[in-house]
């Protein structure tokens, strides 16, 4: 499994998927700095640096960016091979296509972690420095860093809807409108911070978020719908998986794409 990943790791030096985590994780950055703007309160006084605001910022860009971006990464990964017409070689590796089809997943996975830790190291960075100073508490970074590890997970959990989508069309294409829609809609659902939004599929990487905004407005508590998002994201995670893996597996070799 190893060797196969690292096969499918070697493919992306000299692409522009590297880019798309770029892009990914900088505005997310960008946001963090905005921070550190001179801000007064209502008494007249400066505000000082809220770290926990800035995580929470930090996670609503990555939540709003991450469908379209971590679509296309997909895309990119699993209509390659369809798109250059090298899926016929690719097929007759003596390697099981189950293999092969996980090995691209693992890819995709490590891609969306490495943008989710870029898109933090702004805030990580500022944290650790006022913490080391004692002017903040290290549990602000732990709350953080765990926000951002249950978001990287649970925007994986469309992935294989975008390698179904890339499979079955062969094409990048499909995927590219499927991950703009969900950007649409995940960035309206973010601004109108409604806690039934995350059972939309995409919007599931916003629960943690909103969990921590309602921790700075010390409005604690369970978001209600959290049960039934995580059913619908695990049954189309489901799905998708199964779909993907039963299409890829039978495909037929032949000329052409």
């Amino acid at each position: 499994m190893f060797n196969v990943f690292s096969a499918e790791w070697l493919k992306l030096k000299n692409t522009k998927i590297w880019w798309m985590v770029f892009i990914g994780a900088l505005p997310s950055n960008l946001i963090s700095f905005f921070a550190f703007l001179p801000r007064v309160m209502l008494n007249g006084e400066q505000a000082g640096l809220d770290i926990q605001d800035m995580f929470y910022r930090q996670g609503m860009m990555l939540v709003m960016m991450g469908p379209s971006i971590f679509a296309l990464m997909t895309g990119s990964i699993f209509a390659r091979e369809y798109q250059e017409r090298t899926i016929n070689q690719l097929f007759i590796y003596p390697v099981s296509r189950a293999w092969i089809f996980a090995a691209k997943l693992a890819v995709v996975f490590t891609l969306i972690a490495i943008s989710s830790i870029l898109s933090c190291a702004t805030v990580t960075v500022t944290t650790i420095l006022h913490a080391i100073s004692g002017s903040v508490d290290l549990d602000l970074l732990w709350s953080g860093v765990r926000m951002n590890v249950f978001v990287c997970l649970l925007s994986f959990g469309t992935v294989p809807v975008a390698a179904a989508l890339s499979i079955a069309g062969k094409s990048i294409v499909p995927v590219t409108v499927v991950g703009i829609f969900a950007t649409i809609v995940t960035v309206i659902g973010v601004i109108g911070h409604s806690r039934g939004a995350i059972v939309f599929p995409w919007l599931a990487p916003y629960w943690p978020v909103r969990q921590l905004a309602q921790n700075i407005a010390y409005a604690g508590g369970t978001n209600p719908y959290a049960g039934a998002a995580m059913i619908t994201l695990i049954s189309l995670f489901l799905i998708s998986l199964a779909f993907s893996l039963v299409y890829y597996t039978r495909a037929d070799v032949h000329s052409g794409s």
